[in-house]
């Protein structure tokens, strides 16, 4: 199931952060912002496996989900 922009705003008001992996234009890492569904960048790497390595340790923190 998928998040729609009403349940992303209540799990981000309960204190949760909203992280996604992207590939374009580089491997990236990005956050939900805002109550509009906006997302931004959160941090670029240089590899897809450096990036899922750091999505993947971000994501042992109890705050931080994954869309």
């Amino acid at each position: 199931m998928i998040m729609n922009i009403n349940d992303q705003n209540k799990v981000k008001a309960a204190g949760f952060t909203i992280l996604r992996k992207d590939d374009y234009p580089s491997p990236r890492i990005k956050v939900s912002t805002g109550r509009n569904g906006a997302w931004e960048t959160f941090a670029k790497y240089e590899t897809k496996a450096a990036r899922d390595k750091a999505f993947k340790t971000l994501l042992e923190s109890e705050k931080i989900i994954s869309d």
